[in-house]
């Protein structure tokens, strides 16, 4: 019985200390395997970081100031119908517009002023605005600001909420280059109203450099972080904060061409919030300033 009991204690002895053994090798798998994922995980980082701030170089270059694209065949087919008809004012219309679309200013610009003054001749009130929508963007860009604001004065208001945001925001940039504050703020309110705070975020963010230059910022800032619900107040700060890097560097980018770099923990730091919230900015740039370029071509 003794010689069974020792045996019996033996084996369990045996199987304990190779049982120990297994649970060394699995822990030292485990940490292989948990140093392997977190070299992974950093490279995967890195690379995140360097794309998003590609993706970002290549949306800036792509809306920089400036950027003449070659003429469309639209606007060749207009300007040769608008110089057998030069009274034609759905003519003079849809070129004005198709240079727009081309990044054309000037040449928008010049064609437009010839209806401007008969713009009442069109019966359709959405036109009407649309015209003068697209003449003060015009004039607004080329620093003819006078001249946007004056155009803009008469702009009637849309019904379709997301047009009338675009007209609010063009209010907003042309108040703002007249130096009147009190207006800029009022347009910059009725365009974020109805807004949820990410998108209100990047729209603010597209006017923050031109809020800047009439001392607006600070209010500004104010009535968008309001606008956060009880959910959204504990990151409302960091997305605006983050907002504010992304302009910064955007402002960079336009003076210079070759801003300073992201540092690394700014571009790890940037790769979650910002980096969602820099498309959308950019997003609501391209839809104020584009998207309804598109549907102001007259029905045929």
């Amino acid at each position: 019985i003794m010689a069974e009991g020792e045996l019996r204690q033996r084996r369990g002895e045996a199987d304990q200390a190779t049982q120990d053994a297994k649970d060394e090798e699995i822990a030292r798998l485990r940490a292989e395997l948990e140093a392997s994922r977190k070299k992974t995980e950093a490279t995967t980082e890195e690379e995140k970081a360097k794309q998003f701030i590609q993706e970002v170089n290549d949306s800036l270059e792509k809306n920089k100031p400036g950027t003449v694209r070659g003429l469309s065949n639209q606007a060749k087919a207009y300007k040769e119908k608008l110089e057998k008809d030069p009274m034609n004012m759905e003519l003079i219309f849809q070129l004005g517009i198709a240079y727009a679309v081309d990044q054309q200013w000037e040449k928008s610009v010049n064609v437009l002023l010839r209806g401007w003054k008969r713009v009442d001749e069109f019966t359709d009130a959405a036109i009407r605005t649309e015209f003068r929508m697209c003449l003060s963007q015009g004039s607004e860009k080329i620093g003819k600001y006078r001249q946007a604001l004056a155009v803009i004065a008469d702009a009637e208001d849309i019904d379709e909420p997301e047009e009338q945001r675009g007209l609010e925001v063009l209010r907003c940039k042309v108040y703002c280059a007249n130096g009147d504050t009190t207006k800029a703020l009022q347009a910059l309110n009725r365009a974020l109203e109805g807004l949820p705070f990410d998108k209100a975020a990047g729209l603010w963010a597209n006017l923050v450099t031109s809020l800047k230059k009439v001392g607006a910022y600070d209010i500004s800032k104010s009535s968008l972080l309001a606008l956060a619900s009880e959910d959204e107040k504990g990151r409302a700060q960091e997305t605006v904060e983050a907002m504010e890097k992304l302009v910064a560097y955007k402002d960079a980018y336009y003076a210079t061409g070759e801003p300073t770099p992201l540092s690394s923990s700014k571009k790890y730091a940037m790769g979650g919030v910002a980096a969602v919230l820099f498309f959308i900015m950019m997003y609501c740039l391209y839809l104020l300033e584009h998207a309804s370029l598109s549907k102001m071509e007259l029905k045929k």
